[in-house]
């Protein structure tokens, strides 16, 4: 088990240029990063069949690739253009100048996609949508189908990277979140857990639990702001009563 002062490295796939770009986020250890909140969601949370769709829904929709190919316009851009089913029904997706989609995104790959369902000459599409591969039956979507966290980044960490390191952490390496406060102050304030509040924050089932993971480490945070200015108060007292000796 590692603990919140592990230094970040010890996550997998964090080496030489992305330590460096996480110390401009002030992430360093695990603590920084599973503190490292996200700033607002994008609200994936409604899975829809394909054969329900309608025009302005976000949804989420999970099946299976069909087919999915390059176009190049005349101004050398691309347009990777796939048809996606769930066994309901079949829609057409559009992305652009991602031309390697057509070597991950292969036929009969099963991915989830999300985004605004709009609507061309009388037909359903999703275009430019978030997806990611679904590589078992029983696995659970990250950047999909789900309130999705956006996190404050910088150049060459993104959110979705973000995600899926801490989704690794929490759920691979287990580390140690250590409860600062006994049960009656946790009763007293009606706060959850420090554990619960850092999964509820990255990974939350709905707003509600969102609400209530802030609450509880804005309370940390002020908390803690007090302690160190009483902390600073009471070595101020002693420096102030204390005897010089010549």
């Amino acid at each position: 088990m590692v603990s919140l002062n592990t230094s970040i490295c010890e996550v997998p796939h964090i080496k030489g240029v992305y330590t460096t770009r996480l110390k401009k986020l002030g992430i360093e250890t695990f603590g920084d990063l599973l503190h490292h909140v996200p700033s607002r969601y994008d609200n994936f949370s409604l899975i829809a069949r394909i054969e329900t769709l309608q025009p302005g829904e976000t949804v989420t929709i999970q099946g299976n690739v069909l087919a999915l190919t390059n176009t190049y316009t005349r101004t050398h851009l691309t347009i990777q253009k796939a048809k996606i089913s769930d066994g309901t029904g079949e829609i057409d997706v559009t992305w652009y100048n991602q031309p390697f989609l057509t070597k991950i995104l292969l036929p009969q790959t099963s991915v989830s996609l999300a985004g605004c369902v709009k609507l061309l000459r009388d037909k359903v599409f999703l275009e430019s949508p978030k997806y990611e591969i679904l590589r078992y039956s029983s696995a659970k979507p990250i950047h999909t189908g789900r309130l999705v966290p956006i996190y404050p980044e910088t150049e060459g960490v993104s959110s979705k990277w973000l995600r899926s390191r801490i989704d690794y952490i929490l759920r691979y390496l287990t580390p140690d979140i250590p409860e600062f406060f006994p049960e009656d102050i946790l009763q007293k304030f009606s706060l959850i857990g420090e554990k619960e509040a850092i999964e509820q924050i990255h990974f939350p089932k709905s707003y509600q639990e969102e609400e209530e993971a802030r609450r509880r480490l804005s309370f940390d945070e002020v908390f803690f702001l007090q302690y160190r200015a009483q902390q600073k108060r009471e070595e101020w007292k002693t420096q102030k009563t204390a005897i010089r000796v010549y």
